[in-house]
């Protein structure tokens, strides 16, 4: 099945779970699946206080899905059930106006018109090839039609698709902070699975600052073969949670003092601000000590072959074999050790939308 087959199904799908949609309503959906949110945004300050004014006038309405996606590119954030999870405004601006992770294949007005005509005339409705005609007026965005509104009182934003694995992450979160001050989530996984990608996408929808395992290694002169036998022993855990996570989490003041491997020292300390969230991303953040300080963790999963190739694109042939021979025997040992993913973590799946 053709991508373009694949949309026309899933309007057909939703012309049949919303039978009041009318012809202005299915050039919507085709044009929104086809160029996403279709015009520039503004300011994140303008676009976050048009989302408060409208999240606080929904009246409540139930069974109402968080995310229905469009095509392949993009889905609809439904604002209610959005309200009810935590998701602020704020929050809502920053993945409007987060930069897509990949080019994007945008479509053209002429391109979207011409998807319109197939599928009036695969659904048997001329009169929506006659509705499409609008697109070629330039600045002509399509609304929802008053039946449509009355039946169903729709009130999203249009988002990119890269942001569905991490809704899962974010909800979680969310969740989190309704009983905690400050909440540390911490992000676990195999190396080279998009651990830094996805905590680049959590941080920016939560506005967290975001902290590296790599950045905590043992120094050299403290990796001796005791240390390293032992199970995520190549994180220097008890500096991490002793002189950043432990004093963040109960004052909101902290340092963090990064080890340079390259350098083999200690770079200056960077001083953390006080925040709902800090993200911890990297290998052996599950370990017991850290472990039990987080409030939320989460594990991406990705498949072996992806790593390994990502790894053979990215490494020397040198690093590739370190990677081979000693780093991922290392990570695989702390995984069985510790039994992880473990019930309280929450895995991910890896998904090429944001890889």
């Amino acid at each position: 099945m053709t991508e373009r087959e694949a949309l026309f199904e899933a309007l057909d799908a939703e012309r049949e779970r919303r039978p009041a949609m009318q012809e202005t309503d299915a050039v919507k959906y085709l044009f929104q699946a086809m160029c996403g949110m279709g015009h520039l945004l503004g300011s994140g300050e303008a676009v976050s206080s048009r989302l408060r004014a409208e999240m606080a006038s929904l009246p409540p309405l139930a069974g109402e899905a968080l995310a229905e996606p469009i095509g392949a590119d993009w889905f609809r954030l439904n604002l209610r059930p959005a309200r009810e999870l935590g998701f602020t405004p704020e929050m809502i601006a920053r993945m409007m106006l987060a930069a897509p992770p990949r080019e994007r294949r945008a479509a053209d007005r002429e391109t979207v018109l011409r998807a319109c005509a197939e599928w009036a005339q695969r659904a048997r409705w001329k009169s929506v090839e006659e509705a499409a005609q609008k697109l070629l007026e330039e600045d002509w965005l399509p609304s929802h039609s008053p039946a449509y509104r009355a039946a169903y009182q729709p009130a999203y934003r249009v988002l990119d698709a890269a942001w569905l694995p991490c809704l899962p992450a974010l909800c979680r979160a969310l969740e989190a902070a309704r009983h905690a001050q400050r909440c540390l989530v911490t992000l676990d996984g195999p190396c080279a699975g998009g651990k830094t990608t996805l905590a680049a996408r959590l941080a920016a929808a939560l506005g967290a600052q975001t902290l590296h395992t790599d950045d905590f290694v043992v120094p050299h002169a403290a990796k001796t073969a005791q240390r390293l036998a032992q199970p995520g022993g190549n994180c220097d855990w008890e500096r991490l949670t002793e002189e950043t996570l432990r004093p963040w989490l109960k004052t909101g003041e902290a340092e963090a003092r990064r080890y340079s491997c390259s350098q083999d020292a200690f770079l200056a300390p960077e001083k953390l601000r006080d925040g709902k969230w800090l993200l911890l991303e990297g290998s052996y953040s599950g370990l017991p000590a850290i472990r039990e300080l987080a409030d939320v963790r989460l594990f991406l999963w990705a498949p072996e072959e992806t790593r390994m190739r990502r790894l053979r694109e990215r490494e020397s042939l040198a690093s590739l074999k370190r990677f081979e021979q000693l780093w991922i025997p290392l990570e695989e040992a702390y995984f069985r050790a510790y039994g992880l993913p473990d019930e309280g973590s929450l895995i991910i799946k890896e998904e090429s939308a944001w890889s």
